[in-house]
């Protein structure tokens, strides 16, 4: 019974601290997209993860991976692919590398040194 309280709030705690950063990205989408439709998937998007982990946490997912090794490394695996895919797909993460974006040295007007 121990066990199972520990590893619940340990999963817990994994759900609720990463939400400070995805909290502040979705604070800065609000104030750096002028019109609400433009910040609107960042915050659907989140809204669904959070959604999802939470009903992960409730129904004892924890439970289901300690008793089933192959789906600690499923879980693993989707979840590389899902943040490689978001870095790839990211405008300053590797899409841009990618395309070459990144590394050109930026020309601004001469004037005032």
């Amino acid at each position: 019974m121990l066990s199972a309280f520990i590893h619940g709030l340990v999963l817990a705690l994994g759900l609720i601290l990463p939400l400070g950063v995805q909290n502040v990205f979705i604070f800065n989408q609000g104030a750096v997209q002028p019109r609400l439709a433009r910040a609107l998937p960042a915050v659907l998007t989140a809204a669904c993860c959070d959604a999802l982990l939470i009903l992960l946490a409730v129904t004892g997912i924890s439970v289901a991976v300690l008793a089933v090794s192959w789906l600690r490394y499923a879980l693993l695996g989707v979840g590389v692919c899902f943040l490689s895919c978001t870095w790839v797909l990211s405008p300053g993460g590797a899409g841009g590398m990618l395309r070459g974006s990144c590394g050109r040295r930026r020309r601004f007007p001469r004037g005032n040194k």
